[in-house]
């Protein structure tokens, strides 16, 4: 990696279009790639600790896009200011929301949990309209987020909603947290004049190497190698939901929008469940498939909100 100082202007962003359907296949694609990922943390955690099992799964990442940044022709020349709002970045998508995330669900249940990240297209939505110079709250992203919404609660039930006061309190504050630290995250990407597999390589690599002292402060050295299911989970964490998933992210963000981005990934506790039937046999009831056609339903509308303008490459 070569650090220059090219004077960059950091603070302009790129312009956004109206997600296409290669785009909402793509939105689509990267929900189901982090839907898969609970059922390798489970199989993780058995062997590791919270801690450093997000920070296996980032170092995996990075080490995955390290040859593709290097020797790809996009090349790896960044300023100054590009690498500092880089490490702000990764902080706010890798660090900060995986430790609260891995916190939080200690103490609440999985459903009380998806209904709070589903608030995140709210927090993109408000952040989008006062951050940035074409995300402005209009009726379509208005009731595409409520619809949205309404499929996370078919999914979670009235008994997520009835909880919310029950348990942990501070321990919800950390899942919303977590939500806004994407959602910012996600504005500043916007900010970012690097090719996606470049930047998601340093956010990642910057990412572990917080990740892996926080570890080792908190957790201490690992006692023993994981075995074959630990290790096969942290490789396809590292590889897919991980490495893959936030290039993805980083494309999209930045040729959709936040907002846009934000109520597509509330496809994820449906995926989720799907997962669930395919790997643990579960029965998938009719108020699972009514939810993904709630929820894509609102990403269809929400496109229609974004004007049909080409995003900057």
């Amino acid at each position: 990696m070569r650090i220059v100082n090219t004077g960059m202007d950091i603070h302009l962003m790129t312009q956004i279009s109206r997600a296409g359907y290669i785009d909402v296949l793509l939105l689509i694609l990267t929900a189901l790639i982090w839907a898969s990922a609970f059922a390798a943390i489970k199989f993780a955690l058995e062997e590791l600790g919270p801690i450093w099992t997000a920070a296996s799964r980032v170092l995996i990442g990075f080490l995955a896009l390290v040859p593709f940044a290097v020797f790809g022709k996009s090349g790896f020349s960044i300023s100054k200011n590009v690498l500092g709002l880089t490490f702000i970045i990764s902080m706010l998508i890798t660090v900060i929301p995986f430790i609260m995330i891995s916190w939080g669900l200690q103490y609440i249940d999985s459903g009380i949990t998806a209904l709070l990240m589903g608030t995140t297209p709210f927090m993109a939505m408000i952040l989008g309209h006062f951050f940035t110079q074409d995300e402005a709250i209009n009726r379509y992203k208005l009731l595409a987020v409520a619809i949205g919404m309404t499929g996370i609660l078919l999914i979670v039930g009235p008994d997520a909603v009835q909880n919310l006061g029950s348990t942990s309190f501070v321990a919800q504050i950390a899942i919303i947290g977590a939500g806004f630290c994407y959602v910012s995250g996600g504005i500043l990407i916007r900010k970012i004049d690097m090719k996606p597999i470049p930047f998601t390589a340093l956010a990642l690599g910057i990412g572990a190497a917080c990740l892996i002292l926080l570890a080792v402060w908190f957790e201490g050295m690992p006692e023993k190698i994981p075995g074959p299911s630990a290790s096969l989970a942290l490789l396809w964490l590292g590889l897919f939901p991980t490495g893959l998933a936030y290039v993805l992210r980083f494309y999209l963000v930045r040729r959709v929008g936040v907002s846009t981005f934000a109520i597509g990934m509330n496809t994820i506790p449906v995926f989720g469940i799907v997962f669930g039937a395919v790997l643990l046999n579960e029965a998938i009831e009719t108020k699972t498939i009514v939810a993904l056609c709630l929820v894509i339903s609102g990403l269809y509308i929400a496109r229609l909100g974004t004007p049909k303008l080409e995003a900057t490459k």
